[in-house]
């Protein structure tokens, strides 16, 4: 090679490089922006439900699980609205994560109910809180990122997509997660420690750790995979086809668990479990569904692991003559 050759190589691997820096900090800028932006979103909309939230507690008779429902869906509909503005409907997505742990604090707060019992519960919340969060935060990339859920709903339902939007995006999911953290509420209103309570607590941590390897596990994955068309089953995953859902799951049956001393004692609250209820029927029936039929579509193997490997429950793959 010529040393002008050798020149014109070097620069031009040189400004690759710098564009590729350039680039990388772009991006990198992009998503300190768009989680400040939410960051700001949130805490407006939290503010506007607490407001509201507290208004009602101190002028009405309202009783305080109503109170959080409509604080819990004034802030639903602040966060709609920004992501109306910002044309995407993802703005919502950490809102599941969070609404509960913020809730839990109102209550514990304008009850003043600061037992050992409460905070042990309030401590589990948030770590799901922040894990689950915190898993978004580093998958979320900028702004114009768009579930490809919301993409499938909105070419499916066209000028309906608004409604779609408004009543099964962000409605429905609010309503669901409101449901399933009621004995969570109630015990951050006037709950006090049983040991009971501990059977309920154990089951929500042992959620959050199996969610959470199945998320590592998946993330660490991606980064090794040679195509889109691959399909995943290392670790949880070889037992599970959707281990982090199994632990959605079992973390809201934990929070139902937290009912087992009231009903004992004679409550007749037997309705807040049916939170629970509808979370293992939204995910059976609505979410898994869904992605495996988009799995389906390009995962050419993915027939073949969906007869190998048992839906949601962490157990042994399927012999051969289990598939007779």
């Amino acid at each position: 090679m010529s040393p002008f050759l050798g020149i014109i190589t070097y620069q031009h691997d040189l400004c690759l490089a710098r564009a590729a820096k350039s680039i990388n900090n772009w991006s990198i800028m992009n998503k300190a922006l768009g989680l400040l932006y939410l960051a700001g979103v949130y805490l407006l909309s939290f503010g506007v439900a607490m407001y509201a939230g507290t208004a009602l507690y101190l002028y009405t008779e309202m009783p305080p699980l109503l109170i959080v429902f409509i604080s819990d869906i004034l802030a639903t509909i602040f966060i709609f609205i920004a992501g109306v503005i910002r044309k995407s409907p993802s703005v919502y997505d950490p809102y599941w994560s969070v609404q509960t742990f913020i809730f839990m604090v109102f209550l514990m707060l304008i009850y003043r109910n600061w037992n050992l019992g409460s905070i042990l519960v309030l401590v589990v919340v948030g770590i799901y809180s922040v894990r689950l969060t915190w898993n978004f935060c580093i998958g979320f990339d900028d702004l114009n990122y768009v579930d490809w859920r919301y993409k499938m709903l909105k070419a499916k339902t066209g000028r309906f997509f608004p409604f779609v939007n408004f009543f099964g995006i962000h409605m429905m999911p609010t309503v669901l997660v409101y449901l399933a953290s009621v004995p969570m509420f109630l015990y951050a209103k006037e709950g006090t420690f049983h040991p009971l309570d501990l059977i309920g607590l154990i089951f929500m941590l042992g959620a959050v750790a199996i969610e959470a390897t199945a998320d590592i596990q998946m993330k660490r994955w991606a980064k090794t995979r040679k195509s889109r068309e691959e399909v995943i089953s290392v670790g949880l995953w070889n037992y599970s086809r959707h281990p982090n859902y199994l632990g959605e799951i079992s973390f809201w049956a934990g929070g139902a668990l937290l009912m087992l001393p009231r009903l004992i004692q004679g409550s007749n609250e037997w309705q807040w479990l049916s939170g629970a209820v509808l979370m293992v029927l939204l995910f059976v029936f609505i979410s898994i569904p869904m992605i495996e039929k988009n799995f389906l579509s390009y995962k050419p193997a993915y027939g073949d692991y969906q007869k190998r490997v048992h839906m949601l429950l962490l157990l042994p793959p399927k012999t051969k003559d289990s598939k007779k």
